[in-house]
């Protein structure tokens, strides 16, 4: 039975930008106004890769305004430079990613997670992951967008 994530997991990062990076999902009448946001362009992901309930990853790729401001947020500092950035993405990516596989886990079976990692140029992460469940959604803050995509087979589905 397919069981869709995708409310659950922006529920997730909407909670963890909130608290880690201090900030907001967008209200209703802003995203309206938020036409002008810059969209990801996947050049910068970070990705998280688990296994045991469930097998897969998760991919996030945030607009580059967002970037910097979770690396600024997260880090206290006003112009982040690459590494900081890219060490701040995958540490949400980690937070995120490790508060997202719980939901796989059924009959006290866990996940364990992988180091999170950046994404080489022009990876193919549907070719990676091929044959998996797969869950996009975006996430609209006050500091930009971010894109999230999850793949994942339970064990009952292996």
């Amino acid at each position: 039975m397919d069981t869709p994530y995708s409310d659950k997991i922006h529920a997730i990062a909407v909670n963890t930008f909130e608290v880690t990076c201090y900030m907001f999902p967008l209200e209703e009448w802003e995203i309206e106004e938020g036409n002008h946001l810059s969209q990801p362009d996947d050049e910068v992901r970070s990705i998280v890769g688990f296994e045991g309930a469930a097998e897969g990853g998760m991919v996030i790729s945030p607009s580059e305004e967002l970037l910097t401001a979770i690396a600024a947020n997260m880090l206290g500092v006003e112009a982040p430079d690459e590494q900081q950035k890219t060490g701040a993405l995958c540490e949400i990516t980690n937070i995120i990613c490790g508060n997202t596989v719980p939901l796989f886990a059924e009959d006290q079976n866990i996940c364990n997670i992988q180091p999170p990692r950046m994404a080489e140029p022009g990876e193919d992460t549907d070719a990676t992951f091929e044959g998996m469940n797969k869950e996009s959604l975006q996430v609209l803050l006050d500091e930009g967008l971010v894109d999230i995509t999850v793949y994942y087979s339970k064990m009952e589905e292996a």
